[in-house]
């Protein structure tokens, strides 16, 4: 299986449903200053040619790795996206959603790529109640505590704020 996919016969039956497999590789990215790395894509689906162009259905599936929002710690978890994508050999340029092709085969990647990034949580949790990391120390406070923000409200100016809060005081 690779990420290229051969769609002579789809293109010399149009209209036929074909079903087929594939993998798929995407390098590394960045995505909103996270690092995320997909691991063991997987893509199942139908082609349906006609003259010029071929569409795909297929679902997609991978491991996606990242770095938990709070404390930076390794994250992976699957994900599974639905891509619906439109190959042409000659793409309409005010179609973004036309992925072009030459000859019999079409790449899949970029198509891939982009179903799986849109199904990327906004943020990477290692857990939903991820203490994160002490923002005077930078210790994990998941795996230990810190002294270093004990007496800090004497210090800090909005000590005032957290003492009427308590002190269910009135406004």
């Amino acid at each position: 299986m690779a990420s290229t996919l051969n769609v002579s016969r789809a293109l010399k039956s149009p209209g036929l449903s074909l079903p087929f497999e594939a993998d798929a590789q995407i390098p590394e990215m960045e995505v909103l200053g996270d690092p995320v790395r997909f691991e063991d894509i997987a893509v199942k689906g139908e082609v349906v040619g006609s003259s010029e162009t071929v569409g795909v259905e297929a679902v997609v599936t991978a491991t996606v790795h990242s770095r938990c929002a709070r404390c930076l710690e390794a994250v992976s978890l699957p994900i599974s996206a639905e891509m619906q994508a439109v190959f042409a050999r000659q793409p309409d340029p005010n179609d973004p959603d036309q992925y072009a092709f030459e000859g019999y085969t079409v790449d899949l990647s970029e198509a891939v790529k982009d179903a799986l990034v849109l199904q990327l949580p906004m943020r990477f949790l290692c857990k939903e109640d991820c203490r994160g990391l002490c923002p005077k120390c930078g210790v994990n406070l998941n795996t230990g505590s810190c002294s270093c923000r004990e007496g800090e409200d004497d210090v800090n100016p909005f000590s005032v704020l957290r003492s009427i809060v308590e002190n269910d005081e009135e406004v």
